[in-house]
């Protein structure tokens, strides 16, 4: 018997925030590395966390909701939120 191919639905990882890159095209909708690379260099996603080769599910989370208009205007985030989404840009 053989082991089974692992699909691409493993890569992602629910419990964990920061992701493989193939974890975080899963997530974005099973997009091809390529495509994620070619959405980054437009600033659609923020990239990997500064250092690491990890992706972090928040930011992209944030990043997108800003890009579609859902956040709310009013809120501003936090410190940590902040962080985040300066230093999940930078690759």
């Amino acid at each position: 018997m053989g082991s089974a191919k692992p699909s691409p639905a493993d890569d992602f990882d629910p419990q964990a925030r920061l992701q493989t890159k193939a974890g975080i095209c899963a997530y974005l909708g099973h997009i091809s590395p390529a495509t994620y690379d070619a959405w980054c260099t437009k600033g659609l996603v923020p990239g990997p966390v500064r250092g690491t080769n990890r992706y972090d599910v928040r930011a992209h989370d944030l990043l997108l909701d800003r890009q579609a208009g859902l956040t709310n205007a009013e809120r501003t985030m936090s410190p940590l939120e902040q962080w985040e989404a300066e230093n999940a840009r930078a690759a």
